[in-house]
C-alpha cells in the first residue's frame, strides 16, 4: 500500500477494541476519527489513544459532507447490540438505539471514499430486520459482503464469545463463500489468520501475583457462594475454555462469565462434595474462588499489555465496558481477510 495509509472512521468506538484490532493487523491503516456517545468509554479510549481525534457525540449528527471531508477508506463499527440480544426485548429496527445505525445507512450512498466496512454485533443480528436493511444498503452501494458467526475459541483462545461479523468491500468480490451463507469458521484459504498450533490454557492470561488485599477484592462473597454455588461456572488455570464475560459480570451470578479457582492445589470436587453434605461455607474457603480481574478479561479479549483504565474508573465500570467490547484477535484476523 506504499506510503498512503488507509484511513479508518471508527464508529461506536467503545474502549477502542476496533482500533487495537487495526493496529494488530499491521496493514498500514490509521484511525482518523472516532465517535461514541458513552462518556466512560470515551475516557478510557482517550486515556489509551491520546493522538486520535475522538469525539463524544451522537452518530446521527454526522453528515455525509462531514464524513467525506475526513476521506475515510474504511468504516469499522460495533453498533448497539441491545435491540438484538437474547435478554433484550428484541425490538429490532423499532428500538430507538437503532436510529443512529439507520442514519448511517442513509448517508452510505453519499460517502465518496469508503471502500471497506467491518461490523460486529451480537448473535441474533443475523436474523433481524436491521441486518436486512444493512445488507440491502451495502448491495445498492456496490459492496460485496460476507457474514460470520465466530468465537475466539476458533483461534484457540480459551474464551467463548460468539459474535456476528460482517465484512464488505467495493470493486472486487471475495474469493470464498457466498452472500447467502453465514460462515462459522475463518476461510480455510486465508493466510492471514494467526492460528496457534495448540489450544491454550487460561494460565498465560492470568495475572501472575496477587497481594492479599488485592486477592480479597476479587474473592466471591460468602452470600454469593451460598446462594449460587450450583450455577457458578468454576474454571481451573489448566482449563482450555471459559464462558463469555458480559457487562453484568460480578453484578449477576448466572450466565455473566466464569469464576476462577485461585488456589489450584485443592480439589474442587472434594470441597464441594463436603460442602453439599453439611452446608458449611468454610469448606469452600481454601479454593479461593474469585472473579477474573478486568486485566485478565482484557487479556482474553486480546487487548495489548499496554492497554489500561484511568485510575478513577471504578471496578464495576471496568467490567461493564469490557463486557460491551469485542475480541481484538478475531476482528484483527477479519480485517486482514477484508483487505486481502
Amino acid at each position: 500500500m506504499g506510503e498512503t495509509k488507509l484511513r479508518i472512521l471508527e464508529l461506536y468506538s467503545g474502549i477502542g477494541g476496533m482500533h487495537y484490532a487495526a493496529e494488530l493487523a499491521n496493514v498500514g491503516a490509521e484511525v482518523v476519527y472516532s465517535v461514541d456517545i458513552n462518556t466512560s468509554a470515551n475516557e478510557v479510549y482517550r486515556h489509551n489513544f491520546k493522538q486520535t481525534n475522538q469525539q463524544s457525540r451522537n452518530i446521527e449528527s454526522l453528515s455525509a459532507n462531514e464524513i467525506n471531508k475526513l476521506k475515510p477508506n474504511v468504516i469499522m463499527m460495533s453498533p448497539p447490540c441491545q435491540p438484538f440480544t437474547r435478554v433484550g426485548l428484541k425490538l429490532d429496527v423499532e428500538d430507538s438505539r437503532c436510529s443512529s445505525f439507520l442514519h448511517l445507512l442513509e448517508v452510505l450512498p453519499h460517502l465518496e471514499t469508503v471502500s471497506f466496512v467491518l461490523m460486529e454485533n451480537v448473535v441474533g443480528f443475523e436474523t433481524s430486520e436491521m441486518r436486512n436493511a444493512f445488507t440491502k444498503a451495502l448491495k445498492s452501494c456496490g459492496f460485496y459482503f460476507r457474514e460470520f458467526l465466530l468465537s475466539p475459541v476458533s483461534l484457540q483462545i480459551p474464551n467463548s464469545r460468539n459474535r456476528y461479523y460482517l465484512i464488505a468491500k467495493k470493486c472486487t468480490n471475495f474469493a470464498f463463500g457466498t452472500e447467502t451463507d453465514i460462515m462459522t469458521a475463518f476461510p480455510s484459504n486465508s493466510c492471514d489468520v494467526n492460528m496457534p498450533v495448540e489450544q491454550r490454557t487460561l494460565e498465560p492470561y492470568l495475572e501472575k501475583s496477587f497481594a492479599d488485599e488485592e486477592l480479597a477484592r476479587y474473592l466471591l462473597p460468602a452470600k454469593t457462594l451460598m446462594k449460587y454455588w450450583r450455577i457458578l461456572d468454576v474454571r481451573q488455570r489448566s482449563d482450555i475454555s471459559s464462558c463469555c464475560f458480559t457487562k453484568a459480570y460480578t453484578h449477576y451470578a448466572e450466565g455473566t462469565g466464569s469464576v476462577l479457582q485461585h488456589d489450584s492445589s485443592e480439589s474442587f470436587r472434594e470441597k464441594f462434595a463436603v460442602f453439599e453434605k453439611d452446608g458449611n461455607i468454610a469448606h469452600l474457603k481454601p479454593l479461593q474462588l474469585r472473579y477474573f480481574t478486568p486485566r485478565e478479561i482484557a487479556n482474553l479479549m486480546g487487548f495489548p499489555s499496554h492497554f489500561s483504565f484511568p485510575e478513577n474508573t471504578s471496578l464495576r465500570t471496568r467490567y461493564r465496558l469490557l463486557g460491551n467490547s469485542l475480541n481484538v484477535h478475531v476482528v484483527s484476523s477479519l480485517f486482514k481477510i477484508l483487505l486481502e
